[in-house]
């Protein structure tokens, strides 16, 4: 009887939302820019305009749905504390999309900053990080989109969808980004954002009302980071590789010459990589890469008899020999210009060659530039598409 009491006292006293918060009284926070200042950091937060995106209706001062505010502190903590100075409400950062750090910052180091995101228990660790190529994080978070009515919502989708469909960018979160950065034997990567058009149309509402909008934010390839700073940027040749080394491609298309002139298109529908070390004769390791592709052709400009097993074999051994040099030839540009083991070459000889790497293991980067690496590509051919002859070829026969 006594403890049935207590029970029924305490479902009266403890149950509650206690800690509750509601929508009304936050200010939802959906991107976050990093930027240098000669005080210390410059944070800019995108934050929802709750009132304007739950209307079905919008309203007659056409105003935005997402409003950026950028103050400055000496620590990201205290420019985030000085901002509620400047917004009507509470900041809430669990929904945070996107972080973005502009490129003087990236340089510089983004360890002290992502110091306060880890530590921070409002942020999950599931948002996309980013870097403003050639630009502050706060030009990037003024850019009004088109399709989505929150810009960072815009953003954090096309990482999506161009991860999925292309092979020149990729999608790292958080945690990933720490896990490359603190483990011995890689370097980590982020994925670029630039803004096409003039810069001070961005901002403007009439840019997302446009057919075609002044304005735009693009892709801009990968960021190559030593530790926790930026060193350099790959466009899209060099953005591939690294994702077909790293087993990141899901599909991406491409094209090879025919041998009378003209060109066929692929698509990868599927990639694998397997990176292989042995050691020489002297000891020192050496690294093989084995690329396995399996693709699609999806165009035909060229008179190639399809119907012919030979000719298809023919696309089977340009794609493997150029895929094999562009790779290649990528991995010598990075060993040459950054010395940046962004491949994880150094984290495979670790697990395959323990003793071995403890002699490289406090200068890695410096004998990474050094180290031979060769490209062993395969290509098949699946699917030629619902028809056999190109239709140039048909129209001849015709």
């Amino acid at each position: 009887m006594v403890i049935a009491a207590l029970l029924l006292v305490g479902l009266a006293v403890l149950p509650g939302c206690w800690s509750k918060k509601e929508l009304n009284e936050l200010a939802v926070v959906m991107a976050l820019g990093i930027d240098l200042d000669r005080e210390g950091y410059a944070v800019s937060a995108q934050v929802m305009n709750s009132s304007e995106v739950g209307s079905q209706q919008r309203s007659s001062m056409g105003s935005s749905p997402a409003i950026t505010y950028k103050t400055v502190g000496k620590t990201v903590p205290d420019a985030l504390q000085r901002m509620l100075e400047v917004t009507p409400r509470m900041l809430y950062l669990s929904h945070v999309r996107v972080l973005v750090f502009g490129e003087e910052m990236a340089r510089q180091g983004v360890s002290d900053a992502l110091d306060f995101i880890s530590r921070n228990r409002q942020l999950r660790t599931d948002f996309y990080l980013l870097v403003a190529k050639g630009l502050k994080a706060e030009d990037i978070l003024q850019v009004v989109t088109p399709f989505e009515h929150i810009p960072a919502n815009s953003l954090y989708s096309s990482i999506l969808v161009s991860n999925k469909k292309s092979a020149a960018m990729g999608k790292v979160t958080l945690r990933q980004f720490i896990t490359e950065m603190d483990r011995s034997g890689s370097n980590p990567i982020l994925s670029g954002v630039e803004i096409q058009g003039p810069r001070q149309t961005g901002s403007e509402l009439d840019n997302m009302k446009r057919i075609k909008p002044n304005t735009i934010l693009k892709h801009a390839g990968l960021a190559v980071f030593m530790k926790d700073r930026l060193v350099g940027w790959l466009e899209e040749s060099g953005s591939k590789s690294v994702n077909y080394i790293l087993n990141k491609v899901e599909m991406t298309v491409g094209s090879v010459p025919c041998p009378g002139g003209g060109v066929v298109g692929v698509e990868i529908a599927d990639s694998r990589s397997v990176i292989d070390v042995k050691l020489a004769p002297d000891g020192r390791p050496e690294f093989g890469i084995r690329l396995k592709l399996e693709a699609n052709i999806n165009a035909m400009q060229c008179n190639l008899d399809l119907s012919k097993p030979s000719n298809l074999e023919e696309i089977e051994d340009k794609l493997a020999s150029t895929l094999t040099t562009n790779v290649e030839h990528n991995i010598q540009e990075v060993q040459r210009k950054y010395g940046a083991d962004i491949f994880g070459l150094g984290e495979a000889l670790h697990r395959e060659y323990p003793k071995v790497w403890n002699k490289y293991r406090g200068h890695w980067e410096d004998s990474f530039r050094t180290m031979k690496v060769r490209v062993h590509s395969e290509v098949k051919i699946r699917r030629i598409g619902s028809i056999i002859q190109p239709e140039r070829r048909e129209m001849e026969l015709r």
